[in-house]
């Protein structure tokens, strides 16, 4: 499992509505975000997620990846048909060992779990001072994790890269 996520100076990885606006002035640079999908065999992205970016930019992911939701919810209407629904972590694991977690709830669902693997986490130079944190306070686990890399883009992102061994 892996993380490919942007966060605020301040751990913020959405306003306290939810919005991502605040990363409109990074978009449009290369990141490795399409080489990185590709080395996915599925995504399995949080349902709060879903709802904040599927109305606006339809489904980003090729047909190819297959994806699933987590949620107990009815998925909205005109999703592509490869996009299922799930409850389970467990299951979801398991069938996309190797797959992209999106979403502040759901990573925290599988890293609680000891699933996550590797994480690619963007810093952007915004402070935001409230909203949706990447991770959640109170998280009974302790991981070590191993840095791969940084590296700084000219639009002034960081990006750290991290392996996270197995307990």
């Amino acid at each position: 499992m892996k993380i490919f996520i942007a966060q605020t100076i301040d751990g913020y990885i959405a306003g306290p509505d939810g919005s991502i606006d605040h990363l409109k002035p990074y978009e449009g640079n290369e990141y490795g975000y399409d080489a990185f999908v590709s080395s996915c065999d599925g995504v399995i992205m949080g349902r709060n997620t879903l709802d904040a970016f599927y109305p606006q930019h339809d489904w980003p992911f090729p047909d190819t990846l297959p994806a699933c939701i987590m949620t107990s919810r009815i998925l909205p209407q005109g999703l592509p048909a490869h996009i299922r629904a799930s409850e389970s972590v467990e299951i979801a694991a398991e069938k996309f060992p190797n797959s992209y977690v999106d979403g502040a709830f759901v990573i925290n669902q599988f890293l609680m779990r000891g699933l996550i693997r590797e994480a690619r986490i963007f810093t952007v130079p915004v402070y935001l001072g409230t909203g949706v944190t990447l991770f959640s306070e109170g998280a009974s686990v302790t991981q070590t994790w191993q840095l791969m890399g940084s590296r700084q883009y000219p639009c002034g992102t960081v990006e750290n890269h991290y392996f996270i061994p197995e307990n």
